[in-house]
């Protein structure tokens, strides 16, 4: 997901050698994770049942569809080929109908549940990035799916909505968990990003859904309230940012930081955000939102290399450290 919104980001921004860098490396990262996500799932069935039936950590699942739409624009954006745009569209939404159902059922009927403050984290916002990153790949090849225009159109408003639903819905029990409950600084997990990236994704997702619309459909009387709801989710994710800085910064005083996998989310927001940005700035003729996200490109592309950085060190020193002893159990 991070990769490739910087990929996008890169090639809108006029950097097309850098774009198609991102996006081949997006590819070897996509069919790399797929493998050991296959591998996981034959392996350890039970544990990744578990982990999908689990309040803190079963939204997670929902990264894959959304990272399968964003790869899906890739190819529609930066290497114009449509037809895999379009697999990979019907591939993030069965991706996103299991996913989802199943990981709301589960925590629904399940006899043990957490506290509110175990249980809740940004993560869940995911219910938003996934569904608004397939509406995105939608309103992108609206002239290219099997359905007729009329019916795209309805599709993809029907998954925009759906996601402004979900983000109202969790963004409020978020608030209420950070602001009714005590929250120690390592209780802040990177992923309290995606309050932010959430918001920003809809922003796009509503951008992207005008510029489908033909002006002769029957949808075209939503543009001036999609066009409302962009700026105000724009202005949301905007809210969010010194607070989730705030925190982010308090958690550090206190714990060192270390590279984990859950810094990927400080990077997918700061690229969404400057998309987004750059995309409302154009649709409203608010030139002056361009020098926002000319800053914001910077730094995600800085925070991405950071995050690449630790990761690779982390992965050379899991490789190369001298492995535990084995003490057998009898």
């Amino acid at each position: 997901m991070s990769t490739g919104i910087i990929a996008i980001a890169s090639f809108l921004y006029s950097f097309p050698l850098l774009g198609r860098f991102f996006f081949i490396l997006n590819n070897i990262e996509f069919g790399v994770l797929l493998i050991v996500l296959f591998f996981r799932v034959f392996m350890f069935f039970e544990k990744v049942t578990s982990d999908l039936s689990s309040h803190a950590d079963g939204s997670g699942f929902l990264t894959i569809p959304a990272a399968t739409a964003i790869l899906g624009t890739e190819y529609a954006v930066i290497g114009g080929n449509f037809k895999i745009a379009v697999l990979f569209w019907y591939l993030s939404l069965c991706f996103w109908l299991f996913l989802i159902y199943s990981f709301f059922i589960l925590v629904t009927i399940k006899k043990k549940k957490p506290s509110l403050e175990n249980g809740m984290n940004g993560s869940w916002l995911l219910f938003v990035v996934s569904v608004q990153a397939i509406s995105i790949l939608g309103s992108t090849l609206s002239a290219y799916l099997f359905f007729s225009t009329e019916v795209t159109i309805f599709i993809n408003t029907f998954l925009y909505l759906l996601g402004i639903l979900f983000y109202l819905v969790v963004i409020g029990i978020i608030f209420y968990r950070t602001t009714f409950f005590p929250m120690k600084p390592d209780e802040f997990k990177p992923s309290y990003w995606i309050d932010m990236g959430a918001a920003a994704i809809t922003t796009l997702s509503g951008i992207t859904l005008i510029r489908s619309i033909e002006p002769a459909s029957a949808f075209s009387e939503f543009i001036p309230l999609i066009k409302f709801l962009s700026i105000l989710f724009w202005i949301a994710g905007s809210w969010w940012i010194p607070v989730i800085c705030f925190l982010e910064i308090r958690r550090h005083l206190q714990i060192p930081v270390k590279y984990n996998s859950g810094y990927w989310c400080l990077v997918f927001p700061l690229g969404v955000y400057s998309v987004c940005t750059n995309q409302l700035s154009e649709i409203l003729n608010l030139n002056f939102l361009q020098s926002i996200s000319h800053g914001i490109i910077f730094l995600a592309w800085l925070v991405w290399l950071i995050v690449c950085i630790g990761m690779c060190v982390a992965i050379i020193k899991l490789l190369f450290s001298p492995s535990p002893p084995f003490h057998p159990k009898y």
